[in-house]
């Protein structure tokens, strides 16, 4: 029996990417207020499925989209984004929204002020188009709720799962995230899409419900590395632009140190390789510590701040019979952890990160898989009581992406492939800088089409040259 995947109508005109979509409302082709209902027409259409979106205020959308069409009629256009729809993932501040964080340990009292990411997303002209599902207080993997849009039956990754999956399915054309370990990357990679971890400090984790304040970051999810980049620019108060030219940048291929690997990841990753190099990247190997290694002791420092967090909150123990029975287990185990034992687990941490800068000084960024393995079945990821299940496909999932967050890099995840399933393969390209990690990415994306593939049947989309500038 074949697996259920997206059933929509055909008929919309979506643009293809938001630097087409900016491009036509700039030159007056399209509207906000007609892009804004391109994307509510999807979200009634796929949302049902998908499950996405905690919600969509549309009266509010459509308040927002109207004053973005009337300023664009006047010529006054706010910024690079203008009358662009971008969803906010439920971690993260808007006015007049409530976040939750996917729990109901959380109240349902609205945000005050947007956070200073939103804040900016807003300033660039951007319409905020509702808040997407997250994995419980961000600590996951599957996002419950959420289907992956390739297959109804399997998990769209998490924590930012309702951010990529709102993409893929075509529902808006970028949204905002949050990645401590990998919960950007990982999902932007089982959905299909481009998912961006800035480096340390670049975009302001402020109104970000925090997880691990020492690895938390906020960061954006595209169609592709070129969408990354203008998000990126816009998040980071203007910085981020990418260079014009990757001839001269030295990529690292990571070999067996990833660890066993999925039918069909390591081919396509392989692959990779060849299209950089066509375009003037200097490929050669590269030695880092084995990716198992980081697991224990990143696990160790990780639950101690996620048990201190909501310490600090007043949610734990106070509330513990409304967490989920997962959430609330890793909080009790957490609690069993020693002092001794976070200590030497960031000693361990910053031993291996040093080595991982010393493997890789000599190249610009660092490519791998991002995930070892294509989306499971929802079904295989069932939460049990002693968490051996769940914990093995969290540490599978996240085993190749959380190293790069303890070294405060840069890492973005692109489409490279599908497995013989048809699932989306994702490549992670890490680096010190994101436009280097943007810039590497870009050149892949203009040479390969990916990115282009779809979830189908999905409806008919303009194909206008992204050019934005």
């Amino acid at each position: 029996m074949d697996s259920p995947v997206l059933d929509t109508p055909a008929g919309s005109d979506m643009p293809t990417s938001l630097r087409a979509a900016a491009r036509l409302i700039r030159d007056g082709s399209l509207t906000a207020d007609t892009l804004a209902e391109m994307c509510l027409h999807r979200v009634r259409a796929v949302d049902p499925q998908v499950r996405a979106f905690v919600g969509v205020d549309e009266p509010a959308v459509r308040a927002q989209a109207r004053e973005l069409t009337r300023e664009a009629r006047a010529g006054r256009l706010r910024g690079p984004l203008h009358g662009v729809p971008v969803a906010v993932k439920d971690v993260i501040d808007v006015a007049g929204m409530p976040t939750r964080c996917g729990s109901n340990v959380t109240d349902p009292v609205a945000a005050a002020a947007d956070a200073p990411a939103v804040g900016r997303l807003r300033a660039a002209g951007a319409l905020i188009f509702g808040k997407t599902h997250t994995h419980e207080f961000a600590h996951g993997v599957t996002t419950p709720p959420t289907r992956n849009p390739w297959d109804l039956e399997k998990i769209p990754g998490g924590s930012s799962g309702g951010s990529a999956a709102a993409v893929a399915s075509g529902q808006c054309l970028a949204a905002l995230g949050s990645d401590t370990g990998g919960s950007i990357r990982v999902p932007s990679a089982l959905c299909g899409v481009a998912g961006l971890r800035p480096g340390r400090d670049d975009i302001p984790v402020e109104g970000v419900a925090a997880f691990s304040p020492r690895l938390d970051t906020c960061g954006p999810i595209g169609r592709d590395a070129h969408d990354l980049a203008l998000l990126h620019a816009v998040l980071s108060g203007g910085r981020g632009t990418l260079p014009s030219d990757v001839g001269g940048l030295t990529a690292g291929i990571v070999g067996a140190q990833t660890g066993e690997l999925g039918d069909g990841v390591g081919e396509a990753v392989a692959a990779v390789a060849d299209v950089m190099a066509e375009a003037g990247v200097r490929v050669r190997p590269v030695s880092v510590p084995p990716f198992d290694a980081w697991s224990a002791p990143r696990a160790q420092f990780v639950l101690t701040d996620f048990l201190e967090v909501h310490r600090d909150a007043g949610f734990y123990p106070q509330r513990t019979d409304r967490y989920t029975a997962e959430v609330a287990g890793y909080l009790r185990h957490a609690e069993t952890i020693p002092a001794a034992v976070r200590t030497a687990a960031i000693a361990a941490l910053d031993e291996l990160a040093r080595r991982l800068a010393a493997s890789c000084a000599a190249v610009d960024v660092v490519v791998l898989p991002t995930t070892p393995v294509t989306a499971p079945r929802i079904r295989d990821c069932a939460y049990e009581p002693d968490q051996a299940g769940r914990a093995a496909v969290i540490g599978t999932l996240m085993r190749l992406c959380g190293p790069f967050s303890w070294c405060g890099w840069a890492a973005v995840s692109v489409p490279c492939g599908f497995d013989a399933g048809g699932m989306p393969i994702g490549v992670q390209i890490a680096g010190r800088s994101a436009s280097t990690v943007l810039a590497v990415a870009a050149a892949y994306q203009d040479r390969t089409g990916h990115h282009l593939r779809e979830p189908m049947p999905m409806p008919s989309r303009r194909r206008e040259a992204p050019a934005v500038g």
